[in-house]
């Protein structure tokens, strides 16, 4: 499956839970675009005392920071906050 597929498949699953009133807060991988995120502290188990990574179960991408994509409603600073961020990895990427 690729990033498209995933980051389709991601939007109808908050799509079905937005319907059913529930809003949520998808993490996702920033290479694959997979939902198959797991959040692990340095032992290999998650605790709130020790420093944490995120997993990919699909591509194997190990990082700290991880994309949430989100079914909530935004808000103009939201929005503007956005534009920023898409516009900076945006150059990232031209540069590249």
């Amino acid at each position: 499956m690729d990033q498209d597929e995933n980051v389709k498949k991601n939007l109808e699953v908050l799509e079905e839970l937005k319907r059913k009133g529930v809003n949520y807060d998808l993490r996702i991988c920033p290479k694959c675009k997979s939902a198959s995120i797991q959040i692990m502290d340095v032992v290999g188990i998650y605790s709130p005392l020790s420093p944490t990574r995120a997993v990919c179960k699909k591509c194997g991408w190990v990082g700290r920071a991880v994309i949430e994509m989100t079914n909530r409603r935004i808000d103009e600073l939201d929005e503007e906050m956005l534009e920023d961020i898409i516009n900076i990895v945006s150059e990232d990427e031209k540069e590249k």
